[in-house]
């Protein structure tokens, strides 16, 4: 089996980038600007190359070649102009209000954001390095509106798979107009949020067998009941053929600094942001007596755990639309209960428990939890706010 035919056509995108100065049609004169052959086109000229015709690969000459190489390296600083206006959509991008647009290159994207999280990303996100995303700076879209460069964190894996999971008993930040407190109070109080202190913004997950994702979005998420958490992130791990209980362990290790972060007082307090939790789901080709199917339930058990070992994963703190510099003697105790409840999950699902007899702390009715006005000190705008905001180039 093989990735989807949209991801396949994806990564060839990636790989048959070309550049060209252009004088007349670009927003700066002399600046450098990445195109992209249309999927349609790449999958043409791969179509032609497998079919034998040698004249059309002599007149690509090396370029053949580059559909099989990593993509291309180009160091964000020498780029004058990334070609904001020449995005397209992110393919990989399972939750979220805000939708991300991949820039030309396929190594960065661009998230639109306020001006409180460009702030953060500006000027306190580099502390929280690496766990959270590499930030390159920020642009103006053609709306005016800023945006935020940052690191491509599927960049190199051929079937990624991603969970987004919004942490925190509260997300009713005390930055936001009092109805839409009010709303999203209600939205805790009946969803994970509220008893959990986490909850599944959305999931993609790579079936082998098939070769698709299996894909759920922030309405299911919501949908999720305190009985159904456990079972609801058990489905990332789900690849159609075994439950892949090594990269839970795998995500609990790199969990470990976000806590003992998070378990220090000052700090920041975070609101409505999330984890991504990120793995590569391709496996390798499956045929013949290799297929699990064909093996004995030890053989399979040992070659899953083999592949398990040799998966990448990665970790990242994101959405950072809604946080606040805390107090000294304080601690961001919505965003930790959550933080451990769903390391609660990840060891059950890593120890083989049933789903269902996983035990959490339900913090409903933990009133302290639900509700946090933050003090003036904490409420008012950093001296460098209104610095990241000028720094934003068109």
């Amino acid at each position: 089996s093989s990735c989807p035919t949209t991801t396949s056509t994806d990564s060839l995108a990636v790989h048959a980038i070309r550049m060209k100065m252009d004088y007349e049609q670009t927003p700066r004169k002399g600046s450098v600007v990445l195109y992209v052959p249309s999927p349609e086109f790449i999958l043409q000229e791969e179509q032609r190359s497998k079919a034998g015709e040698q004249e059309a690969s002599s007149r690509r000459g090396e370029a053949s070649d580059v559909f099989h190489q990593q993509p291309l390296a180009i160091p964000f600083p020498r780029l004058t102009w990334c070609g904001i206006d020449h995005t397209e959509p992110f393919a990989h991008q399972v939750g979220g209000t805000r939708c991300l647009r991949q820039l030309p290159g396929k190594f960065m994207v661009a998230k639109p954001c306020s001006e409180r999280e460009l702030w953060f990303y500006a000027c306190e996100a580099a502390k929280l390095e690496p766990l959270a995303p590499l930030y390159h700076g920020s642009k103006r879209m053609q709306d005016g509106k800023p945006a935020v460069l940052l690191q491509d964190l599927t960049s190199g894996l051929k079937c990624p798979c991603v969970l987004d999971i919004k942490m925190g008993v509260c997300t009713a930040s005390p930055d936001r107009t009092p109805q839409k407190q009010a709303s999203f109070a209600a939205k805790d109080k009946i969803t994970t949020t509220g008893s959990i202190g986490a909850r599944v913004c959305g999931l993609r997950v790579y079936q082998v067998k098939s070769g698709q994702f299996k894909m759920k979005n922030k309405h299911w998420g919501k949908s999720i009941q305190f009985g159904q958490f456990a079972p609801a992130i058990e489905k990332f791990f789900n690849n159609g053929l075994r439950i892949r209980r090594g990269l839970a362990s795998k995500f609990l290790e790199k969990l470990q600094p976000i806590l003992r972060m998070m378990e220090q007082k000052g700090g920041f307090r975070f609101y409505s942001s999330s984890i991504l939790f990120i793995y590569e789901g391709w496996e390798g080709q499956r045929d013949g007596p290799e297929d699990e199917e064909g093996m004995t339930a030890e053989e399979a058990a040992v070659r899953g755990a083999q592949l398990d070992m040799a998966a990448d994963v990665d970790v990242r703190m994101i959405d950072f639309a809604h946080v606040f510099p805390m107090a000294p003697d304080d601690r961001d105790e919505s965003y930790l209960s959550g933080l451990r409840n769903l390391m609660a999950v990840l060891q059950g699902i890593a120890d083989g428990e049933e789903p269902a007899a996983i035990r959490m702390l339900d913090h409903t009715h933990d009133a302290a939890l639900h509700v946090r006005n933050l003090s003036d000190t904490e409420m008012a705008l950093p001296p460098a706010f209104a610095q990241a905001a000028a720094d934003v180039t068109s």
